[in-house]
């Protein structure tokens, strides 16, 4: 595909769009301009932009700078700790769920994302709560998510999310 059908298929009323290419070929920077494009004529909710590291965020801030406060770009572990915090009880966790997930060693934060999966799967008010304030997502470094990440994600956009995937 040429950067003119990447930047048109982004731009689609598609409910899922998935830009599959390597390292360096402007992935980000279309991820970036979609953004930009997009809260322009956002008229209500959020944009959110979710990557796997705090560095990638850094990238994305740089690059939508000025776009105000309708975009919010984390990773999708800080989204996943914050599902899992609101609703702790209802997951049989402590209030704090971070260091829960840091107790449990390496897999602790797949399986806070594997309960927060199962969660939006048996609760879907949760996801449609999500959709509502994010009615358009886009993943950046999507081939470094687990299933359950995956799952959370997917929940959201099944509850009416527009969801652009690069990876």
């Amino acid at each position: 595909m040429s950067d003119r059908q990447v930047a048109d298929a982004l731009r689609s009323s598609a409910p899922l769009v998935l830009v599959e290419a390597p390292a360096g070929c402007g992935k980000t920077y279309q991820g970036a301009q979609y953004a930009k494009d997009l809260l322009a004529g956002l008229s209500s909710g959020r944009l959110l932009i979710l990557t796997h590291t705090n560095a990638a965020c850094d990238v994305f801030a740089q690059r939508t700078k000025g776009l105000g406060g309708r975009v919010e770009i984390r990773t999708i572990d800080s989204l996943i700790i914050q599902i899992a915090g609101a609703y702790h009880r209802a997951l049989d966790l402590p209030a704090d769920v971070t260091t829960w997930a840091r107790q449990q060693g390496e897999s602790g934060f797949n399986e806070l994302a594997v309960k927060v999966a199962r969660l939006l799967a048996r609760s879907p008010a949760i996801s449609a709560s999500l959709a509502a304030r994010y009615p358009y997502i886009i993943c950046d470094e999507h081939q470094d998510s687990s299933e359950a990440q995956n799952d959370v994600i997917m929940s959201i956009h099944r509850a009416g999310a527009l969801l652009r995937i690069f990876g």
